[in-house]
């Protein structure tokens, strides 16, 4: 046998060894191997050290293990009479501290390249291992040449992980098969059947030396020499009752173990004494059980997706927007439930990973999503917990559960940096839907829980970072976060900033993204609310990253320019193929007045999207970006034809608030929507020309000239809406009509001044009946003062970032 040490790689990583081709899927199995592979040991039914105590400290640590009861490890003296070589070394593997009794031995092996650990950076030391692992451990320790696949074995297919073991170790007269026609590759490795292994593997010869055990007649025959061999060289002692225990099975610790023995007895390798610094984690806790394993994605930093349950994927699709392209990884959980992995890669190279476990069963289901960041030479994880935010837990109705991310991890190599990470938390909700008798549907997520998904360990330079999604049964649980090789923010104290922001004005901030968009507190109006009033949905108006688009534009900061490519997509996916969006939530409120429900068009959701993709789609190079701006003023100008329309006098009248998809009535018209809509027709004139968007604008403003001494109330304020006989009512947004009102405006002062006094008129006194009340004002409102020569009405009070 040729000597193993003429040429030792030190392998300062012990993931570096795998290869995307040692990962493989279920629907690749079809061998009677187990359904998931791992890397070059495969895995199989856990059981517990022989004789061997685990002991776990109480973060989760693996503390230090007692010593195999059938023997103690020879002393590094007995082992070899060349002097012992003493290494400090990282931690590589998450399993194995400095405090377990047999890291020599591993940390060797790892060395050298006999074994490595499994994906997720753990060892499992007492997990039964098979013939299967076994052979690929042995092909590591004693560098096997490679070995052309046969079609001999009746269950190890061309595409197994254990092919590559399998026929090295063939060919080497190591392993011979089963008189079946199998290799036995599934079945655990026994006691003896390690004996025949190691003794065919090392050449061992018998040395004359009578051995006998007190179970001798339980040894097969088969066997039978080659254990009484083993034992010869020492690399066996039998238990401590005198027996060898030949049909227990073998763990993963004890293999190792064994091959390290055998290495150092035939002086192919001199043994070592490790010390192995402690590693930096962070709420990380050993799996430790069987695991399933596949690999999502290649590259530098792979992803993967561990979980208990076997994992099956079932498909893969591709879906372009532009701005981004998505990669869509299905999987089957177990038998009842679903993982969806999307993998957004936007045209600047930065990516959104989005992932969502779906349980449709009352059992429990934990699956972890995992990628290493090699290279890692420091890191730091910027939390936005150190900007607490304030809740009254009291306030029921408006009460908001949810928070804000975790934080963002910033990776360095030798002091460059590797990249940004920002990190979300987990949410596990129910879905909840409630469905009407004309086929109308309202959704809506009951909010169970959200919790930091986020754990990780530093293992030598490979930083492994888990998100786990825990289900509780009959439940969604969903998870995200936003990759980038660039810095997110330009400065720390713009993240800073934001963080300061968000915690500040947490239910306005987008937290909870999926890959079909963020979901947000819904209002107490709305069903089907649950019991909590913890009801989350996808709101239109916070779909589109209006104030991350105000950040990127004053800032620049590439974390903002991608919220606002992935609030196109989101918005694209919202819609579908329809031309306008709408509702999906029913509005208990205009229940009750009009008794209309989900699905239905509200008019300022669909303004505000035309605006956000007019002011932003050619920056952001969104195709046909003009289009929501163009279909929303015909979807107002149709109203007239549709009779849809709250009449004032023969040319003049408002748009109502709200189209109903399934009924036929009218609903009122709100001062802020009657101006938004207005303002969209101007806009739409202005950039097309058609002068069907200046008539029906007209006869919007000339209605609303008609009726100013109606709309404003005695205190100075606007009256929110009126009906179809007349009626005014309700208490007006703080700021946002002040806001509307500027900008009509502007937009009449350049195509006909001729009713500006009544939006001047309407400006003064909402700014007047603000300043009273020290109600303060907006930038928005501000600039939009400056604008018009109008700054003297600025209110009195403090400045808002957003609207009230």
């Amino acid at each position: 046998m040729k000597k193993l040490l003429s040429t030792l790689l030190v392998l300062l990583l012990v993931s570096s060894a795998m290869t995307p081709a040692a990962i493989y899927a279920a629907e690749e199995q079809n061998d009677n191997e187990p359904l998931i592979g791992t890397v070059e040991e495969e895995t199989a039914t856990p059981e517990k050290v022989e004789g061997q105590e685990e002991k776990v400290e109480a973060e989760g640590k693996l503390a230090e293990e007692e010593q195999l009861t059938e023997e103690t490890t020879p002393s590094l003296e007995e082992q070899s009479t060349v002097e012992a070589q003493y290494v400090t070394v990282p931690q590589k593997l998450a399993d194995i501290p400095n405090s377990f009794w047999a890291k020599n031995e591993v940390m060797q092996l790892v060395e050298i390249g006999a074994i490595n650990g499994y994906p997720d950076g753990e060892f499992r030391p007492a997990l039964t291992i098979s013939v299967g692992q076994s052979t690929n451990l042995l092909k590591g320790a004693l560098q096997l040449p490679e070995a052309p696949y046969q079609p001999i074995f009746k269950d190890v297919s061309e595409k197994s992980s254990f092919a590559a073991g399998v026929f090295s170790t063939y060919k080497a007269g190591i392993f011979k098969g089963k008189k079946d026609g199998t290799f036995g590759v599934a079945e655990p490795l026994t006691r003896e059947m390690m004996a025949s292994a190691l003794v065919n593997a090392f050449h061992l010869k018998d040395t004359g030396e009578a051995i006998t055990f007190k179970d001798w007649d339980k040894i097969s025959e088969a066997h039978r020499e080659n254990v009484k061999i083993l034992a010869q060289h020492g690399i066996t002692t039998g238990r401590e009752d005198g027996t060898y225990d030949p049909k227990a099975v073998v763990n993963r610790v004890t293999f190792a173990v064994m091959i390290h023995r055998a290495l150092v007895m035939n002086n192919d390798i001199v043994a070592k004494d490790y010390t192995i610094e402690t590693t930096q984690q962070s709420n990380f806790t050993l799996f430790r059980k069987e695991a399933n394993f596949v690999q999502v994605t290649k590259g530098e930093s792979p992803l993967y997706v561990r979980a208990e349950q076997p994992i099956k994927l079932t498909n893969t699709k591709t879906e372009n927007f532009g701005v981004a392209t998505d990669t869509i990884y299905s999987y089957k959980i177990g038998s009842h439930a679903t993982l969806k992995v999307t993998v957004r890669k936007l045209t600047n190279g930065d990516e959104f990973v989005f992932s969502t476990l779906t349980n449709t069963d009352n059992a429990k289901v934990s699956v972890d999503l995992f990628q290493k960041q090699l290279g890692v030479t420091n890191f730091r994880l910027y939390r936005y917990d150190r900007f607490p935010i304030s809740k009254n837990s009291n306030d029921v109705f408006g009460y908001d559960s949810s928070s804000y991310p975790t934080g963002m991890m910033r990776f360095m190599t030798n002091d460059q940096l590797a990249g940004d990470r920002m990190v979300g938390q987990a949410y596990r909700s129910k879905q909840l839907v409630k469905t009407y008798d004309n086929g109308g549907a309202s959704y809506m997520r009951d909010l169970q829980a959200e919790y930091e998904a986020l754990s990780y360990i530093w293992l030598g330079t490979d930083l492994i970072s888990y998100y786990t999604l825990n289900s509780q049964g009959q439940d969604i649980v969903d998870t995200w976060y936003m990759d980038s090789n660039e810095r997110l923010f330009k400065t720390d104290d713009a993240m800073n900033k934001w963080m300061i922001e968000t915690a500040a004005n947490y239910k306005k901030r987008n937290n909870w993204y999926t890959a079909e968009g963020p979901y947000n507190k819904m209002a107490t109006t709305t069903e089907p609310m649950p019991k909590s009033y913890q009801g989350f949905g996808r709101n239109l108006l916070l779909v589109k990253e209006d104030r991350a688009l105000v950040l990127y534009k004053e800032q620049g900061d590439r974390y903002f320019a991608n919220l606002v490519k992935n609030s196109f997509i989101s918005l694209q996916k919202f819609k579908g193929d329809k031309t306008y969006w709408e509702t999906e939530v029913t509005s208990t409120y205009l229940q009750g007045l009009y008794d209309i429900h989900a699905p239905f068009i509200d008019t300022r959701f669909n303004e505000q999207i035309a605006l956000f993709y007019y002011n932003s789609g050619a920056e952001f190079e969104i195709p046909n970006y003009k289009e929501p701006l163009r279909n929303y003023a015909d979807l107002i100008v149709s109203q007239r034809t549709n009779n849809n329309v709250i009449r004032v006098s023969r040319d003049s009248y408002y748009i109502p608030d709200y189209f109903p998809i399934k009924q036929n009535v009218t609903t009122h018209t709100s001062m802020n929507h009657l101006l938004g809509g207005m303002n969209i027709l101007l806009m739409a004139y202005n950039e097309f020309g058609d002068a069907k968007y200046l008539e029906t604008a007209t006869a919007i403003v000339t209605a609303l000239s008609i009726e100013k001494d109606k709309w404003i109330r005695s205190n100075g304020d606007i009256w929110y809406r009126v009906n179809k006989e007349g009626q005014f009512a309700g208490t007006d947004y703080q700021h946002l009509t002040l806001e509307d009102l500027i900008q009509s405006y502007r937009l009449w002062k350049d195509i006909d001044p001729t009713y500006l006094y009544v939006l001047e008129e309407m400006i003064a006194s909402k700014a007047g009946y603000l300043s009273t009340n020290q109600f303060g004002y907006t930038m928005k409102i501000k600039n939009g003062l400056e604008a018009i020569d109008m700054l003297h009405y600025l209110p009195e009070g403090p400045l808002y970032t957003d609207a009230l």
